[in-house]
């Protein structure tokens, strides 16, 4: 299975999950969010670790690889949620999904094999995403949203596409020197050690974050597989071949999250937002062409 693929397997995870949040964030804390999410996985992975006799091995820079993907992962989390809790879908996962030109250009200036083509597809993505995200007064998508509302949520994505650059970048180097599986593993342990220590600070400052109950524990358990796995897909894809090719795959997740939004949320895409969807397939198609 090449890079690409891996990561376009990442980005329908990963859209699907983001398209869930759109609801679970407006009605379930952050801190909640996070505690799911990272405990969940954690304990999957360890008991699958502790019953393979497979824990992840020490190695300096890995543990500190991890520990500031873990860390940097609720950051993106927490804007990234700030931004689909606002809505609409089709501003705020666009813009976060910015981030994979920053990434592709990372991977490429620490010596990792990129291709002329390859850029101009990420350009191209990018174009795309950026296009899904600009506001039309006039169009139906766009109706109960104003121009400072949007803004706004871009600014959420893109804070969230800042983060995400250097979580994945700091994951890929983990999974490099000790694997996927261990590279995930210690990406939940610190994540969960920082959530542990953001529940502290809310008990002592006494607040009391609710605990999900009845469909809505079921969407976040939904997304907390759905995210978990979208991880493992990428960090697959970027140890099997090419970096570039699997960030340019994964960061297709803006359009699927809009498809999404569409047929589950009733969230309107319009034939404007409909021919940049399209554009944005066409930069993952070009970047199929010349992957290896």
């Amino acid at each position: 299975m090449s890079s690409l693929l891996w990561g376009l397997l990442g980005a329908t995870l990963i859209g699907t999950s983001d398209c869930i949040a759109r609801v679970t964030a407006q009605k379930v804390s952050s801190t909640m969010l996070f505690l799911f999410i990272m405990g969940l996985s954690l304990v999957t992975l360890g008991t699958w670790s502790f019953a393979n006799n497979d824990l992840p091995p020490w190695h300096a820079m890995a543990w500190f690889y991890s520990s500031l993907s873990g860390l940097l992962n609720l950051v993106a989390l927490y804007f990234l949620y700030k931004a689909l809790a606002r809505g609409p879908v089709t501003v705020a996962s666009p813009a976060a999904s910015t981030f994979a030109v920053l990434l592709v250009l990372l991977n490429a200036m620490t010596g990792e094999p990129w291709s002329i083509w390859q850029i101009v597809a990420v350009f191209v993505v990018f174009i795309g995403v950026s296009q899904l995200a600009r506001h039309s007064p006039d169009a139906p998508e766009d109706t109960g949203f104003d121009r400072n509302w949007l803004r706004q949520t871009a600014l959420f994505g893109l804070a969230a596409a800042l983060a995400v650059t250097l979580r994945m970048f700091m994951a890929q180097e983990a999974s490099e020197i000790i694997g996927v599986v261990h590279a995930v593993t210690l990406n939940r342990l610190f994540a969960m050690a920082g959530v542990l220590l953001l529940l502290i600070w809310q008990f002592a400052k006494r607040i009391k974050p609710e605990w999900p109950k009845g469909k809505l524990l079921k969407l976040v358990l939904l997304q907390t597989l759905l995210e978990t796995t979208a991880l493992a897909a990428f960090l697959a894809g970027s140890v099997s071949g090419s970096r570039v090719a699997a960030s340019i795959g994964f960061s297709a997740f803006a359009a699927v999250t809009s498809i999404v939004a569409w047929v589950w949320l009733g969230e309107r895409i319009g034939w404007r937002r409909g021919v940049w969807l399209i554009v944005v397939a066409a930069g993952v198609a070009l970047a199929s062409s010349v992957s290896v």
